[in-house]
């Protein structure tokens, strides 16, 4: 058993090859009376025209003795254009499979042998036909393609980190090629990132000088507090403090407030309530 491949002429050359060029343009949309477009980018009409006019059928053959006699079979597998080993879209197993799975059956052979010598013979095809592939302007042309629109992605990706926006804010200030397109856009983006980061300062800020002040009124921290406290208190202090969580209870309940967030209030509550320990 081996493998075959054998070169045939196609009768018509490929016109369907890599778009020629790369184009930015914008697409404008209004919202409320304000321009909330954005820049994107497709591929020219115009392709690269393939002129190598070659295909390749891939068959297994077998030999083997009938009757004394010498007898061969042979298995088309497929056929592939020079362009699709070419651009690497060749694939044996989502183009063979089931035609390998049948013959693997029918001569009592190894899926995974046939599988290997099938694409042992295909490599080195493959790696010539790449390698001449590699030295035409449609192949330049392309790799230039898709390096822009590669660190079209990670710029994207690196400005919806750092700004903490989606990655449409990124296409409404730069277009494909990286070009800053709309720089009042920009400063507002940087505006507003500046602004949130101050008020989560001040949150921030605002937040620990809360708890400082809470730790230290009683006596550094709640357990501290639940150990020197909670438990000297009398039963009428305990009744006097559940007073307290039940009327807090109610005003910041959420049933009592549907259009509020009181989850921080709430969770204050019920820290209080076991410190206390009520």
């Amino acid at each position: 058993m081996f493998c075959v491949i054998q070169e045939i002429e196609t009768k018509k050359p490929n016109k369907n090859g890599y778009a020629k060029e790369l184009i930015s343009d914008y697409m404008k949309i209004s919202f409320n009376g304000e321009d909330v477009g954005h820049y994107y980018f497709y591929y020219g009409e115009e392709r690269f025209e393939r002129p190598i006019k070659k295909a390749y059928r891939i068959s297994i053959h077998h030999s083997y003795r009938e009757n004394g006699k010498v007898k061969k079979k042979q298995f088309v597998l497929c056929t592939a254009n020079y362009y699709e080993f070419a651009t690497d879209t060749f694939s044996l197993y989502d183009w063979c499979d089931s035609r390998i799975q049948r013959i693997a059956i029918e001569l009592s052979a190894d899926v995974d042998e046939i599988y290997d010598m099938v694409q042992t013979k295909i490599s080195v095809l493959e790696s010539k036909i790449q390698a001449e592939f590699s030295e035409t302007e449609e192949y330049k042309v392309h790799e230039e393609h898709d390096n822009i629109t590669t660190i079209h992605a990670l710029h994207k990706t690196e400005f919806t980190r750092k700004y903490g926006v989606d990655g449409d804010e990124y296409d409404k200030c730069y277009d494909v090629f990286g070009e800053l397109r709309n720089p009042e856009y920009l400063e507002k983006i940087k505006k507003e990132y500046k602004q949130r980061k101050e008020y989560e300062e001040k949150s921030r800020s605002y937040q620990d000088d809360f708890w400082s002040n809470y730790s230290k009124y009683f006596g550094g921290g709640g357990s501290s507090y639940h150990n020197s406290v909670s438990d000297n208190h009398t039963e009428d202090d305990r009744e006097t403090l559940k007073q307290f969580y039940r009327t807090l209870c109610k005003k910041y309940h959420p049933d009592a407030n549907p259009d509020i967030d009181t989850s921080k209030e709430m969770q204050l509550l019920n820290r209080l309530k076991s410190e206390w320990g009520i």
